[in-house]
């Protein structure tokens, strides 16, 4: 009779462990799972870089320097929306460090009329030295169906163009020079970063300059 009893208490203990080990492996499965889960999104979401453009107005060329930045972006594949007033751009240039944020002053939309000149938009004065703004950057809406992205909240949907645009000169004194490393990047709230890392061309031949 008491081995029966202890056996049955073993059958019993056992059972108990295995419900434990069941509930466990249960829990560790959620939690892996939603681990992954959250690890997809974030690297499938947040911005890229597409291209980054400079304007150096020097005449001639060779004499002068990269003055403007405009660095085009876009979601991420998973990303549903990004809005760029709450965007940090952090830049390196001549081993200086700066982190600029974005000026609702410093706003075009040119995704419905064109433009022949980007770099000739009125709206870039407002981060010229006279105006200040050293830590400003400006956005220009290049592609943009849904008409989403306004001065004041600047959200680009899936698929929609943007480029931030930075006063290079006003911001660190002095131009993107032939040769220079200029390293960065674009953190949004959430998601991957946008890396920015160039060198500039040995030759500036033209007034725009493509960097990245």
């Amino acid at each position: 009779m008491g081995v029966l009893i202890i056996f049955i208490a073993m059958v019993l203990v056992a059972a108990v462990a295995a419900s434990v080990l069941i509930h466990t492996a249960g829990i560790l499965q959620q939690k892996a799972s939603s681990t992954g889960t959250t690890t997809i999104r974030q690297v499938s979401s947040g911005i890229i870089e597409t291209q980054i453009l400079g304007y150096d107005s020097a005449h001639p060329t060779e004499a002068g320097g990269v003055s403007l930045l405009a660095i085009f972006v876009s979601p991420n594949a998973g990303n549903s929306a990004i809005d760029l007033g709450n965007v940090s751009l952090t830049l390196t240039v001549g081993g200086v460090t700066a982190v600029l944020v974005y000026n609702s002053s410093v706003f075009a939309d040119i995704s419905h009329g064109g433009s022949t000149n980007i770099f000739g938009i009125s709206a870039w004065n407002n981060l010229s030295t006279a105006k200040g703004n050293p830590t400003s950057f400006g956005v220009l809406v290049t592609f943009d169906p849904q008409h989403s992205m306004v001065a004041s909240y600047p959200v680009m949907s899936a698929g929609d163009q943007a480029a931030i645009v930075v006063n290079v000169t006003n911001t660190f004194g002095t131009n993107i020079t032939q040769n220079a490393q200029v390293t960065g990047q674009v953190t949004p709230q959430n998601g991957a970063q946008a890396i920015i890392d160039f060198t500039a061309p040995v030759d500036f031949v033209t007034h725009v300059v493509q960097l990245q």
